[in-house]
């Protein structure tokens, strides 16, 4: 997948260089289009470091602004994985909940953040964002059913995984930081590269908090490769 990612970029730059570069002068973007592929990896009960990774896609808009500060809107996917493998001296509950071990979710999350060019030079910007959306997940079990129902049906091999009292939902504020780097080719096509921290208001990314190890809030961590689509020109001033 990520190969044909690549392919797709690789594509575009081409595409838009040959129909751009040719102008003696080029009006600056109002909106730049962002697509690319990501790495992801969570942290939580049931990983306390970065150590499963995993594939997701970025999708956003940069409404680019005169100065160092640009608006940024973001749609993030990111398959997430994690399990907790227990020592040969781990004694199981001998009653309901029995904590999940294993966890898989897909997510999604929506961002508005506000760019700070550190460095704003008109081929390369080095930057850090910061910004607030709505982050959705649903984690699942080894055989892809919904955790977040907390089910006990023991005819039929179900138990609940949390205490009683843990109610969450499938949705959760986050404050998404990123940093990254882009280059810009004078037709203003660029490529980038970005770490992008989730920072989703939630501990039950996993399902787990009351009998986890980990303090705080989970989070989901990515590295993205972007290509950056110049969509609407200012005008030229004569």
């Amino acid at each position: 997948m990520l190969k044909k990612i690549k392919y797709i970029l690789l594509t575009i730059l081409v595409v838009g260089t040959t129909n751009l570069f040719g102008q003696d002068v080029m009006p600056k973007p109002k909106r730049t289009l962002i697509i690319g592929g990501a790495l992801g990896s969570y942290r939580g009960d049931l990983s306390p470091n970065y150590s499963k990774v995993n594939g997701g896609a970025n999708l956003g808009i940069v409404f680019n602004k005169k100065k160092r500060f640009d608006l940024r809107f973001d749609l993030s996917y990111l398959y997430l994985q994690g399990q907790k493998l227990r020592g040969a001296d781990y004694i199981p509950p001998l009653t309901e909940p029995f904590p999940n071990d294993y966890f898989q979710s897909h997510t999604l999350n929506t961002s508005l953040s506000v760019m700070y060019n550190i460095i704003n030079k008109k081929n390369f910007k080095l930057y850090i964002a910061q910004g607030i959306g709505l982050f959705y997940y649903n984690p699942l079990d080894e055989n892809g059913e919904e955790l977040i129902d907390n089910i006990s049906d023991n005819r039929n091999g179900i138990y609940e995984t949390r205490n009683e009292n843990e109610v969450y939902s499938n949705f959760a504020f986050s404050m998404p930081t990123r940093f990254g780097a882009t280059y810009y080719l004078k037709n203003n096509f660029g490529v980038g590269v970005s770490c992008t921290f989730a920072n989703p208001f939630t501990d039950y990314l996993d399902n787990v908090s009351d009998f986890g190890t980990v303090k705080g809030n989970d989070n989901a961590m990515s590295i993205n490769f972007n290509c950056f689509i110049p969509l609407a020109y200012s005008k030229i001033k004569k």
